[in-house]
Parts: structure tokens; C-alpha cells; sequence
């Protein structure tokens, strides 16, 4: 069974940082000093549990009046491929709605495009790097439930 722990603005979600570390740091070698950025003190963490292990995170926060910026969303690759990264997009953007958001934006890398779009996320600009990795900044309206690719 799934389950998610959230924690608001001020809150550390120590689980999701563990993810964060064993994807961004030791899978794909970023510096661990930037693991933990500015926005962390300011987002909404949300860390999924499979079965009670804590197997994806990622995290939201204000962009700008009315603007989620979703960040930092990463599986454990032992976990990818069935559908817990869909779900936990999905649940993010959900919960933008519910603080009242009206559009959620991501900076996502090349790669992950068509898991994005599938969400109905859209190309908004350029490819441009970030990270040593070339990304898209895609965007769409937040969903409450009520809307096309519900997160039910």
C-alpha cells in the first residue's frame, strides 16, 4: 500500500532528503552541499511510502502569486517504471490546488518530458541547463480533482 508523509514550510522531512541524497547525489553526482537550497525552509515536502518504505519525494513551493513550483520529485530506481513518479506529480499538484494555486510549474529534464506531458503538463520556453543537465520549464493549470488526469 502507498502512503505519504507531508510536512509544511519549517518542517524537515528527513525521509525525503534520504531520497533526494540517493538520487541526485549518489546516483547522478550532484555536489551534496546543494542537496538543501533556500527553498526547502519554504516548500511543502512530500515523501511516498510503499509498504512503509519510503521509496519517492519531491516538493512544492510558491513561485510566484497564484504559481506552484514543483521540485526535487525523484523515485528510487528500484521503484521507477510503476507508476509511483506519476502519482506523486500528480499528488503535489493536487495539494497545490487545495492551498489555493492555480497553475504548477517544474523545471524537467529532457528526458522526463513525456511522463510530464501525460500528467498534461506543457512546454512553457526553452531547453536550458541546470545542474549540468539540460531542462524544459513545463507548466499547467493545478488540479483539484475536478479537472482532466484527476490524481483519484
Amino acid at each position: 500500500m502507498i502512503t505519504s508523509v507531508w510536512t509544511v514550510p519549517g518542517e524537515r522531512n528527513e525521509p525525503a532528503f534520504q531520497i533526494r541524497n540517493a538520487v541526485f547525489c549518489k546516483e547522478l553526482g550532484m555536489d551534496p552541499e546543494k542537496l538543501e537550497d533556500a527553498f526547502d525552509p519554504f516548500s511543502f515536502q512530500l515523501t511516498l511510502l510503499l509498504d512503509d518504505v519510503p521509496v519517492a519525494a519531491g516538493r512544492f513551493y510558491l513561485r510566484s502569486v497564484g504559481k506552484a513550483q514543483m521540485s526535487r520529485i525523484c523515485v528510487l530506481p528500484e521503484y521507477r517504471r510503476q507508476g509511483i513518479g506519476d502519482g506523486l506529480i500528480k499528488i503535489l499538484d493536487y495539494k497545490a490546488a487545495m492551498a489555493g494555486l492555480k497553475e504548477s510549474y517544474a523545471d524537467v529534464p529532457l528526458e522526463y518530458e513525456p511522463l510530464f506531458l501525460r500528467i498534461g503538463f506543457l512546454p512553457d520556453g526553452e531547453p536550458f541547463e541546470q545542474e549540468g543537465r539540460m531542462v524544459r520549464t513545463m507548466k499547467k493549470e493545478c488540479n483539484d480533482g475536478t479537472k482532466g488526469h484527476c490524481t483519484h
